[in-house]
């Protein structure tokens, strides 16, 4: 996870990092696949308006795991984020997004 140094010497986050390696890793082809494989009849179809819009929800949805599982890991003065950090905000991030 990015983080920057402040005056204090305290670790803390760069958003603006981790939205920009979100961006890049996410790609429309992969969601596109991992819908297309989830439908059940072949003959429903994703339009491209629909795929766009459903891209930038996962996309906001990875960030702010990304940022909140890295809030927990610093608080725990830990150097990286594992699966346990991502667990505890899960809760909370499922009732902010409905």
């Amino acid at each position: 996870m990015a983080r920057n140094s402040n005056e204090s010497g305290d670790n803390n986050i760069d958003p603006a990092s981790v939205t920009a390696n979100v961006r890049n890793t996410l790609k429309q082809e992969i969601i596109k696949e991992l819908l297309n494989g989830s439908f059940h009849d072949n003959k429903t179809k994703l339009g491209n308006d629909a795929l766009t819009l459903v891209v930038e929800v996962a996309k906001c949805l990875v960030t702010e795991t990304c940022l909140r599982a890295a809030s927990h890991a610093l608080r725990e003065t830990c150097d990286k984020v594992d699966i346990d950090h991502v667990e505890k905000c899960l809760p909370q991030l499922m009732l902010d997004f409905p």
